[in-house]
């Protein structure tokens, strides 16, 4: 699982983002975050 301190920076910037309108970055990082979390899963169940 992932750190509260991962999650809380992950957090800032799309606070940041949205602070500043920039809703292509808020998604855009979305979409890195998820690739991210869905690697770490796959990894974790791929084991022999």
């Amino acid at each position: 699982m992932e750190s509260n301190e991962e999650y809380i920076n992950f957090l800032k910037h799309i606070i940041s983002c949205i602070s500043h309108g920039d809703y292509f970055s808020v998604k855009e990082l979305s979409q890195l975050e998820l690739e991210r979390l869905e690697n770490k899963i796959k990894k974790r169940d791929f084991k022999f």
